[in-house]
């Protein structure tokens, strides 16, 4: 029986020697419990350093995100031409399944996509504005290419018929 433990907890090493316990986890470092599921990785394809354009190809200014929390959400550092600058925290909501994001710039104004749909390729996240039941802000994250990702913008003031854009930027992957 002794012979037996032993080759059971030989056979469960990791390769840094430090053995993982029943669940996988290795005792002394956090768990990780969204590295795994591809729901958590589907907005991957934003993960980058990044010289952002508008539509018409004038530089508005560059993005660094990055894969936080064990990979259980993305970090975006967005820095405009004009030296202004906002963070964003996207991640997805097991619990409502969808994928959220919260957004603050350098003057306070805070926005809250609390829904989401993947659809086509594409990340959409969408807000209501409390105060207008009629409006609604969509933000639409489509990769173009491997070293392309457009943002597009678009507010509606009539429950979704009608959108008109507030800003079309294409996001151009930094080399290196």
């Amino acid at each position: 029986m002794r012979f037996v433990l032993v080759a059971i907890l030989l056979c469960s090493s990791t390769s840094s020697g430090q053995v993982a316990t029943a669940g996988g986890a290795v005792p002394g470092r956090p768990p990780t419990p969204c590295a795994n599921d591809p729901e958590r990785h589907r907005f991957d394809f934003w993960i980058g350093e990044w010289t952002v354009t508008t539509k018409t190809g004038g530089v508005a200014g560059s993005s660094v995100i990055e894969s936080v929390s064990g990979g259980c959400a993305l970090l975006e550092n967005w820095t405009s031409l004009s030296g202004g600058h906002g963070k964003s925290l996207n991640a997805y909501n097991s619990g409502t399944r969808q994928w959220q994001q919260y957004w603050i710039g350098q003057d306070g104004a805070v926005s809250e996509f609390r829904s989401s749909e993947f659809k086509d390729g594409s990340m959409i996240f969408f807000v209501k504005v409390e105060s207008k039941p009629s409006s609604i802000v969509r933000l639409t994250f489509t990769p173009l290419d491997s070293a392309t990702v457009r943002q597009h913008s678009e507010s509606s003031s009539d429950g979704g018929k009608t959108w008109t854009t507030q800003y079309d930027f294409y996001y151009h992957r930094k080399a290196g």
